[in-house]
């Protein structure tokens, strides 16, 4: 029951995406994962499937200092599930991630809502695999300056329009074990004042007006995650000081109170078949 309920929202889900096709996955049936049905037993060969990722989101923001200076957090996850020359270089622009099981997330859950003490924010997405999602971390910022440490050390320093902070990632499957999801990040400041580009509209080229997207390239990383498993991703002590990335996409002041965020992603995997997917007509 608990199984066709999800795939219902699974369905429900497609009917916002379904003008984008997804990505067809033949002859592949994923084991281990009780959500996707097995082979067809009339002809013995395997069912053709749509595979997708229910991405759920949570924000949580926390007083300054309950994330960045305490190992209570940290303690339940893996930090070095991230390449360490990576994580030195997200630690010295004020990040801190890291992958946690799924049956760790009830106990960091509830110590994460005691040190808000408020409701935090949860949305749920599904993602075509290898699609770009961004992530709105921050929404109208003024004009900002950053300045991003460089893995040799190096420091470039730049104003960035007013705009949204995000973060964008994709997610990517390996066909042969589609339980762990690769999940790639970078941190992004998107303008908003629009200006007008040519774009590529299917093999139509058209002008259109579209931001400007500024990429924190020190800063992407990437993450092997099982399905059902979390990613954490916080600030540390270094967001503190007054031009680091980690200040201007997961510090905040409300009536001149500091917080902190704390963002919580948690994917799992989905086979659809093919068949319920209907491509659109042109």
């Amino acid at each position: 029951m608990e199984s066709m309920k999800r795939l219902s929202i699974v369905l429900a889900l497609l009917l916002v995406v379904g003008c984008q096709e997804p990505p067809n996955v033949s002859g592949t049936t994923p084991e281990g994962l009780g959500k996707i049905p097995g082979s067809d037993r009339k002809t013995g060969h395997k069912s053709h499937y749509h595979l997708l990722v229910m991405l759920q989101m949570a924000s949580f923001e926390v007083p300054l200092g309950a994330a960045s200076a305490s190992e209570q957090i940290w303690s339940y996850l893996d930090e070095e599930s991230v390449d360490i020359e990576r994580g030195v270089s997200l630690g010295r622009n004020g990040f801190r991630v890291g992958v946690g099981r799924k049956e760790d997330f009830p106990d960091l859950g509830r110590m994460l809502k005691q040190m808000t003490g408020q409701r935090y924010r949860e949305s749920t997405a599904t993602i075509l695999t290898g699609r770009p999602v961004q992530i709105e971390l921050k929404k109208m910022q003024t004009r900002q300056t950053v300045f991003t440490i460089y893995e040799d050390g190096t420091v470039t320093g730049m104003d960035y329009p007013a705009g949204g902070n995000l973060l964008t990632i994709t997610c990517t499957l390996n066909e042969d074990d589609p339980s762990v999801i690769r999940i790639t990040a970078v941190p992004q400041i998107r303008s908003a004042a629009r200006k007008p580009r040519v774009v590529d509209n299917g093999g139509v080229l058209m002008i259109a007006n579209r931001p400007t997207v500024y990429s924190f390239h020190p800063l992407t990383f990437q993450v092997s995650i099982p399905s059902g498993d979390f990613l954490v991703i916080g600030p540390n002590s270094a967001s503190r000081r007054k031009w680091s990335p980690g200040r201007a996409f997961l510090l905040r002041e409300k009536e001149g109170i500091p917080f902190e965020t704390v963002q919580v992603l948690t994917p799992e995997v989905y086979a659809v078949p093919a068949r319920i997917i209907q491509t659109p007509e042109l």
